[in-house]
């Protein structure tokens, strides 16, 4: 009761009380400080709000998106796939108009809480080894504290038979803490961060020409990314990533023609 009470307290010291998605097209909401717009100049976006102007350097994409009262999440973008999406706090109550840090782990799937002291956006890490990231702003500061949360586990141990990951979803496994360090032997930390963002918006693992296979790509951008994942029921993995200007990259051994899904990555030019 006493969490809840201050979750509200909260609420309603930022002007307002359940979370709202705001899709305007117009790139314009109602505050009320007046109109936020958000334009763009050249490689820049702009949020222009009660006779104030915030400049986002070297990004031309920005959005609004979840609001809490008075209080709106903004993600911006250079436009770029390695990093979808970063979020800042526009606070929009009269004479206090501002921006916070900036913050995010390139992940443009974030979640939006609270509790009796901050907002909290949680997003899953782009570090191998790590689940999620929580974004506490408590609106004192610009300050954004960043908290990593610890990996669930996935409760398949690494001499597991491969047919049990069945059903289940690629990001869960290259995810796993009992998988890390087989995938960072196998791929590198920096090539296991790269299949970890790609391999993002996904098919379940299903049965393929002997092989439990699953293929994904990244979100809002499954024209420009792809990858798979392949395990074989004698413990060896797969894995093929593709980002467009880039030759496909591939990591395993197969015996042979590799399982479809891999193949269908490799194809792609």
């Amino acid at each position: 009761m006493k969490r809840l009470a201050g979750a509200i307290a909260l609420a309603l010291a930022f002007g307002g009380s359940a979370p709202l998605l705001a899709q305007d097209a117009a790139q314009r909401i109602d505050t009320p400080s007046g109109p936020a717009i958000l334009s763009r100049d050249d490689i820049h976006s702009v949020l222009t709000i009660g006779g104030q102007r915030f400049v986002f350097d070297g990004m031309p994409y920005a959005a609004f998106g979840t609001r809490l009262g008075d209080v709106v999440l903004l993600s911006v973008s250079s436009g770029g796939s390695m990093c979808p999406a970063e979020f800042v706090w526009l606070d929009t109550r009269p004479g206090l108009v501002r921006l916070s840090d900036r913050f995010g782990t390139c992940s443009d799937l974030a979640e939006v809480t609270w509790d009796a002291e901050s907002l909290i956006v949680t997003m899953p890490s782009m570090r191998p080894g790590e689940g999620q990231v929580a974004f506490h702003w408590d609106g004192k500061s610009a300050a954004v504290r960043e908290q990593a949360l610890a990996s669930a586990p996935s409760g398949v141990g690494v001499d597991a038979p491969a047919r049990v990951w069945i059903g289940r979803h690629p990001a869960e496994f290259l995810a796993a803490p009992e998988q890390t360090a087989r995938l960072t032997a196998l791929l590198g930390p920096n090539a296991l961060q790269e299949a970890q963002r790609i391999i993002s918006v996904a098919t379940f693992f299903t049965e393929e020409a002997g092989w439990i296979t699953a293929s994904g790509c990244q979100p809002h951008q499954c024209d420009v990314t792809q990858g798979a994942v392949a395990l074989h029921p004698d413990g060896r993995v797969g894995i093929a990533l593709w980002q467009q200007g880039e030759v496909a990259r591939v990591w395993g051994t197969f015996d042979g023609m590799p399982p479809p899904a891999i193949a269908r990555v490799l194809q792609r030019q």
